[in-house]
Formats: C-alpha cells, sequence, structure tokens
C-alpha cells in the first residue's frame, strides 16, 4: 500500500504535465507554431548583431558614436514614417506577402552592413535596416491573425513574443562568442552568419506558413485609410497610454544597465544576469498569463503593469545603497510588469479593429512603439549626463503613476471590456 502511495504522485504529475503541453500545441494551429519557430531564427539571427552594433562601428570600424547614436535613432523615425506609407499595403494585400518582402531586406542588408564603414554607407544601410524592421512588426502580426481564430490572435502573438526573447538571448550569447577579442573579420563573419539565419527564416516562411488572406474591404467594399483610425478615439486614448509606458519600459534596456554599473558599481556580468532572469521569467510565464489576459479584462493588467514598472523605478533609484539586491528587485518587478504589459498590446488592436483595418492598428502600433523607444533613448542620455542622473527614476515613477490613471477611463470602455468574437 505505502509503495503504491509513494509511486503514483510522480506518474501523475508526469501525466498532468504531458496533458498540458498536448493541451498548449492543440490551443494553436500548426502554422502559428511554425510562425514561432521562424521566429526564434529570425531573432536569433538578429540578437547575433543588435547588442554589438554600437560597438562594431564606433570602436571597430571607427566611426564617431555620436553618428552612430544619431543615426540609428535617425534612422528609427525615418521607419516610422516609411511604415505609415506602407501600412495599407498588409491591408490589401495580406500580412505574409509583406512579410517576405521585409525579411529578404533584412537578409541582405545585414550581409552588407559591415561594409558600410563611411559615414554615408553606414547611414544609408542602417535607414533601409530600419524600414525593414518597422513594416516587420505589423506584417508579422498581420499574418498571425490570418493564421488562427480572432479569439486566440493575441495569446498567438504573445508566443511569438515568448519565441522572440528565445533568440534575442540566444543569439546575444552566440554573437559574444564569435566576436570576442576579435576585430573586423570576426565582426563580419558575425553578420553573415546572422543573414543566413534571416534568410533561412524567411525560406521557412515561403514555404511552410499558408497565405491566408483576409477581407481587405468593409461591407460596403471600401477600403480602409488612416482617417479611420484615427477617427477611433478609443484606440487613439490606448495608444496614448502606450506611448507613455513604452517610454518606460524603454529606459531598463537603455539606461538602467548604464546607472547600474556607473552609480551603482553593479558591473556587466551581473547585469547580463539580470537579463538573463528577465528572459527567463519571461519565457516561463507569458504564455499562460497571455491567455489568462485575452480571455478577461484588460484594465487590471494595464494598470498593473504600470505600478509594477513604478516599483521597479523605486528600487532602481535605490541601487547605489543596497546594490545587487536593490537591482535584482528591480527586475524582477520590471518583468512582472512587462509580461502583463505585452498580451495588452496585442489585445487592444485586435478587440478594436475591423477586420478590413488590422495591417493599420497594428502598424499604429508599431509607430508608437518606434517613437516612444526614439523619443525615451533621446531621454535616457540626456538623463545621463546630467550631474545627478538619478533624478531619472523619480520622474519615471512619476510618468508610470499617470499611466495607470490614465489606463482606469480606458478599461470601462466596453469596447475592450471583453472579446465577444470567438470565430
Amino acid at each position: 500500500m505505502s509503495d503504491i502511495v509513494v509511486q503514483e504522485p510522480p506518474t501523475a504529475q508526469r501525466t498532468s504535465l504531458a496533458d498540458k503541453l498536448r493541451d498548449l500545441l492543440r490551443t494553436h494551429p500548426g502554422p502559428v507554431w511554425l510562425m514561432a519557430f521562424c521566429n526564434l531564427v529570425l531573432w536569433t539571427g538578429r540578437g547575433m548583431t543588435i547588442p554589438f552594433l554600437v560597438i562594431f562601428f564606433s570602436q571597430i570600424v571607427g566611426l564617431r558614436a555620436s553618428i552612430v547614436g544619431s543615426g540609428i535613432a535617425v534612422a528609427s523615425l525615418g521607419g516610422i514614417g516609411f511604415l505609415t506609407l506602407v501600412a495599407g499595403q498588409i491591408d490589401r494585400r495580406g500580412g505574409r506577402p509583406v512579410l517576405l518582402v521585409c525579411m529578404a531586406t533584412l537578409a541582405i542588408a545585414t550581409v552588407i552592413y559591415p561594409w558600410g564603414t563611411s559615414i554615408w554607407s553606414f547611414l544609408a544601410i542602417t535607414a533601409i535596416l530600419n524600414c525593414a524592421s518597422q513594416v516587420y512588426w505589423p506584417s508579422s502580426d498581420a499574418t498571425i491573425a490570418s493564421l488562427t481564430k480572432r479569439a486566440l490572435v493575441a495569446e498567438a502573438m504573445s508566443v511569438l513574443h515568448v519565441a522572440n526573447a528565445i533568440g534575442l538571448g540566444l543569439g546575444g550569447m552566440i554573437g559574444g562568442l564569435i566576436v570576442a577579442g576579435g576585430g573586423i573579420r570576426e565582426y563580419r563573419m558575425l553578420f553573415l552568419i546572422s543573414s543566413l539565419l534571416i534568410a533561412g527564416a524567411a525560406l521557412l516562411v515561403w514555404r511552410m506558413v499558408p497565405a491566408i488572406r483576409l477581407p481587405s474591404t468593409n461591407e460596403d467594399g471600401r477600403h480602409g485609410t488612416w482617417a479611420d483610425v484615427i477617427a477611433d478615439r478609443t484606440f487613439m486614448f490606448s495608444m496614448t497610454i502606450m506611448f507613455i509606458l513604452v517610454f518606460g519600459f524603454t529606459q531598463i534596456t537603455m539606461s538602467v544597465p548604464a546607472f547600474f554599473r556607473e552609480e551603482a558599481g553593479i558591473g556587466e556580468g551581473t547585469i547580463g544576469g539580470l537579463f538573463l532572469l528577465n528572459t527567463l521569467i519571461v519565457v516561463s510565464t507569458q504564455i499562460p498569463i497571455a491567455a489568462w489576459i485575452n480571455r478577461g479584462r484588460v484594465g487590471p493588467p494595464l494598470i498593473g503593469g504600470a505600478i509594477f514598472w513604478m516599483i521597479a523605478f523605486v528600487f532602481v533609484l535605490a541601487t547605489p545603497s543596497f546594490g545587487v539586491a536593490a537591482g535584482a528587485a528591480a527586475f524582477i518587478a520590471f518583468t512582472a510588469g512587462e509580461v502583463l504589459f505585452m498580451p495588452v498590446t496585442a489585445v487592444v488592436p485586435v478587440r478594436l479593429a475591423p477586420i478590413h483595418l488590422r495591417g493599420r492598428y497594428f502598424s499604429a502600433t508599431s509607430i508608437v512603439w518606434g517613437g516612444s523607444y526614439a523619443v525615451a533613448t533621446f531621454a535616457a542620455g540626456v538623463g545621463l549626463d546630467l550631474p545627478n542622473p538619478a533624478i531619472i527614476w523619480p520622474m519615471m515613477a512619476v510618468l508610470m503613476v499617470v499611466g495607470a490613471v490614465l489606463a482606469v477611463p480606458f478599461a470601462r470602455s466596453p469596447r475592450v471590456a471583453l472579446s465577444s468574437d470567438n470565430s
């Protein structure tokens, strides 16, 4: 009798875990998981180069760091402008064709990037890369939206977010190993391998992900325009909230590491470990949390995400006094806010967008992300140059409170309360 009691729980636990895995795989059709794998390959390739762009062009090539930083920022804004012009093609042609063009452009630009050693060639290739990068997000989201039921689109987009997070972490680790202690030859090899992975991901999408067209017109046969998106006051108000919160989100990657190193004496290895902790938490929790948010109200998790980020900035402020302990608490609070906030950014456009306007709604979300990122990056540089850079964190905490307060009336909108379309 005692033997049975000892042996049954592990067997039951194994069965339970296997059942949960099967249930998860059955939640979405096969093409969604194929897209997730393609994203993993793509972002492993992109993650190999993104952390080392400034190092390569400023310290290996010898361009001025200010030119490199300004060039990337201006190219990001140019990419936003380009997206406003081509977003309509996502609605008219579908996400997959536009996505394939983006991925092919990323692969070609990446392989020639390390030969852009003059200022003008660097700026030109950077501009091309950023235009493709901006269009990638809404075209990828629109592709996913065509592959699964409307009620599950936001959850499927969260699956892609997890794949992106794994790819970025894996790519950064591989990239660091390739270029460690090397020079321009090793960096060019890095960009070549990155390009091959991006091209491989594009080939997988082309051969394995089906092309499914969604309606491109409304009931009257009319194509949508940006005027239709701007007229949606609920959506535009949500974009205001998102701009504010993304501004805070950006600081964790842009200004927090530099503040930790300079003001709190936390080394790069420890900072890297904190980002690894962030990735592990996102990977292990994002999908079930996204499912919970997608099937309920978006208000509480949006407000909760803002509050967690406010708490994170308070802990960042405490790191000069409490060191790594405060830094770890800041990253845990930040990650808690991230896993709440990211699914909301997918749920909102899915619930609010008419099917024939999804490309533009997804594009508007990408534009807000890009614009907030650009402004936040500039603000981070200014703030870190202040005599007392710690003043950044109370200001960021207050900004997050503003975002939480604005989220309260937004959450009361019946249009975002619950998803009514389960088709």
